[in-house]
This record gives C-alpha cells, sequence and structure tokens, in this order.
C-alpha cells in the first residue's frame, strides 16, 4: 500500500522560495565582480583620457605663453640695444667735439708760439756769396720743397762764425726766391725782368722745387719765344702774325656759356705744347685726355690722343670755320660755330640742337674760349716780333 502523503511542513523542510515578478534574476558572483571592474576601468580611461587632454592643453598654452614672452623679450632687448647705442652714439660725438674744441685750442696755441718762435728765430743765409736774412717760418712756408725739409729741424745743420748757413747756389736771383715765400706767391715777375735772367731764375726755382709755384708756365713760354724767333727768321707777315697770335694764346679756358657739353668736355683749360700737326701748335688740356689742333681738313678740332698724332679729322668737336689764312690761333675762332657728337653733349641738349649734316653733328649754341696766359707787348721776343711786323709793307 502507498505511503501517506505527509506535507513538507509537517517534515521539518523548507520549500524553495519564490521569486518576485520584480526581481532580477540571480547571476552568479564571479561575473559580477567582471563587469564591475569593467565600469571602473572605462571610467579610470576617460578620465585618463580627459586629464590627458587638459595636461596637453595647458602644455600648450605654456608654450605659447613661453614663446610670447621671447618675443617681448627680444623686442625688449633690441629696444634696450637701440638706446644703448644711441646713448653711445651722442656720447661719442659729444666725446668728439670735446676734442675737436680740445684740439682746435692746442692747434691755436701752438700756432701762436710757433709762430712767435718763428718770428724771433731769425735765420741768416749765405747763398753763394749774398747774404740774406730771413726766419724759419719764410723757409718752411712751402711743404716738399728744398728749403722747407733743410730747416725741417730733421738735420743737424753747422752755421759759419756769423751764424749764417751756407748754400751752395747762385745767389743772385734768391731775393725773388725769397720774396715768393714771404708773400705767399702773389709776388709776380715783372716784364721787365729779361729772358736770360728770366731762364736763369727758372733754373733756381727748380732747384728749391718752386718752379711750377713761380713760373707756372715756364714750359709755355719756351714755346711762344721758339714761335717768335722762327717766325722772325722766316720774316714773312702770315708768319709772324700767325706766331704773335699763338704766344699770345699760351693757355686758354673752353667751354660752352650755356649747359650743353658734358662734364668731362666743360671748363677745359688747355696749354700749348712744342708738337706741331698741320703745321700749327697742339694745346693739350689738363688730364692730357683732349687735345686741340688743326685737322685733316683744316679745321681746329679736339679729339683724343691718338685722333692728334694721326692728325685725322675724327674728333669729337670741331670749328667748321676753313679760312686757314684768317684763323690762326684758337682764341681767333668764332664762338658759334662749334658743332659737337653725342658723345660731347648732354642727352636733352642733344636732342633738340640744331643738326649739322648726316653725320650727327649738331651745333653748339655758344662758346667761349679764354685766353689765361701768354706772352704780353713787353715781352722781349713779343716786342721785337711786333716791330718786325709793323715794319712791313
Amino acid at each position: 500500500a502507498a505511503p501517506p502523503y505527509i506535507h513538507p511542513r509537517h517534515a521539518g523542510v523548507m520549500p524553495p522560495k519564490r521569486r518576485r515578478r520584480d526581481e532580477p534574476p540571480q547571476q552568479p558572483q564571479g561575473a559580477a565582480r567582471e563587469r564591475r571592474e569593467a565600469l571602473c576601468g572605462s571610467l579610470y580611461e576617460s578620465v585618463k583620457e580627459s586629464l590627458d587632454e587638459g595636461f596637453r592643453e595647458l602644455e600648450q598654452e605654456n608654450q605659447k605663453a613661453e614663446q610670447e614672452r621671447a618675443r617681448l623679450l627680444a623686442e625688449a632687448r633690441k629696444v634696450v640695444a637701440k638706446m644703448e647705442a644711441d646713448a653711445d652714439k651722442r656720447n661719442e660725438m659729444t666725446r668728439r667735439d670735446l676734442e675737436e674744441g680740445r684740439a682746435a685750442l692746442e692747434r691755436e696755441r701752438a700756432a701762436m708760439e710757433e709762430a712767435h718762435t718763428f718770428q724771433t728765430n731769425r735765420i741768416l743765409l749765405n747763398v753763394g756769396g749774398h747774404r740774406f736774412e730771413t726766419s724759419r717760418q719764410t723757409l718752411v712756408s712751402v711743404p716738399d720743397t728744398y728749403l722747407a725739409s733743410l730747416f725741417s729741424g730733421r738735420f743737424e745743420l753747422a752755421s759759419d762764425a756769423e751764424g749764417a748757413y751756407f748754400i751752395d747756389r747762385d745767389g743772385t736771383h734768391f731775393r725773388h726766391i725769397l720774396n715768393h715765400l714771404r708773400d705767399s706767391g702773389s709776388v709776380k715777375l715783372s716784364s721787365g725782368v729779361v729772358a736770360a735772367a728770366r731762364e736763369e731764375l727758372a733754373v733756381e726755382a727748380s732747384f728749391y722745387g718752386l718752379l711750377d709755384r713761380m713760373l707756372p708756365y715756364h714750359a709755355q713760354e719756351q714755346v711762344g719765344h721758339l714761335l717768335l724767333q722762327r717766325a722772325c727768321v722766316a720774316g714773312t707777315k702770315r708768319e709772324l702774325r700767325t706766331a704773335v697770335a699763338q704766344a699770345r694764346a699760351l693757355a686758354f679756358t673752353f667751354g660752352s656759356t650755356t649747359p650743353f657739353l658734358k662734364e668731362a668736355m666743360q671748363d677745359l683749360r688747355f696749354v700749348i705744347t712744342d708738337r706741331v700737326v698741320h703745321g700749327s701748335p697742339v694745346w693739350a688740356a689738363e688730364g692730357g685726355k683732349w687735345f686741340m689742333y688743326r685737322g685733316a681738313d683744316n679745321t681746329f678740332s679736339i679729339g683724343s690722343a691718338s685722333d692728334c698724332v694721326e692728325g685725322s679729322d675724327r674728333c669729337c668737336i670741331f670749328n667748321t670755320t676753313l679760312d686757314e689764312a684768317a684763323i690762326v690761333a684758337p682764341t681767333e675762332l668764332h664762338t658759334n660755330q662749334w658743332v659737337s657728337l653725342p658723345i660731347s653733349t648732354l642727352e636733352l641738349q642733344y636732342a633738340s640742337a640744331e643738326r649739322i649734316g648726316p653725320d650727327g653733328w649738331v651745333r653748339v649754341p655758344e662758346m667761349r674760349i679764354t685766353a689765361v696766359h701768354g706772352l704780353d707787348d713787353g715781352d722781349p721776343a713779343m716786342a721785337a716780333a711786333l716791330r718786325q711786323l709793323a715794319a712791313l709793307p
């Protein structure tokens, strides 16, 4: 027979608890821990990434701030350096002004002392037996001369029993040397000094290193004397008149009266030389680049050294006057008959100038040739030529 039914409660056994409808099903304990750890890890990574991003932004801001600070510091250093440079420049200018002022005062004091010493330092000279009395200031007034070197103080000089210093030269013309030194070159030799005396003086002036100062046109005067002497020997009216005109134009200035020629061709000073081209002397400009000569076509031309040597008609300026009998010296040329090429003419003036012929020549509006030195009528050679010319019919 079947055993009797016994209710669990009466049997001492509790039935399993019933789960409520809203209560989630229980999971095993290990899975819950894993989910919690995963959540914590995700939160950590998120927070860490946020913090890293914040640190990076902060670092970038710090770098920008550092760069801005460096820029401002560099600009500040530049400003300070400029201020210091300006201050140094002002200080240097002030120092230089003070030094210049001090030096000027020192020069003035030294000059006064030197003048007093020189003027009281009397010097006796014995020049070839001629005795002269002067001062050291006079003897050293022109630098780079024999006397300035002799009495510069660099040499030990011995005087005679009377205290005179001996110079073994002809003392006949030494007074002209001293007068030239005393008056800073303003003393001019009179025309009454005969040619022989002028030649002797030229020799002495050359020895003392004063020829170019005392007789600046001595070489040109010699050329003029030679032209006159040859003309007197020839004896013709044409030769005499030509020589007289040329001897009166030993040196002259040349240029346009208005801005027309280039600077290299303006205000040239020509001096006569002993060279002859086509029967006429050659005048050389100072500097030796340009020459005035009679060209192959019988006109007075200005050209280079090679043009002059060849005596060709190549030139950059010439006078169109062709009357050889009427024109014998540059100073006699017509001032409105000069023509020039582009090489010697200002560009604007050349563009608007009157064209002469097909070869690029243009007319120079007005020229001037001014004699600055020549033999005067009182010169013995000139006087002789003029007398001989006046005697001809």
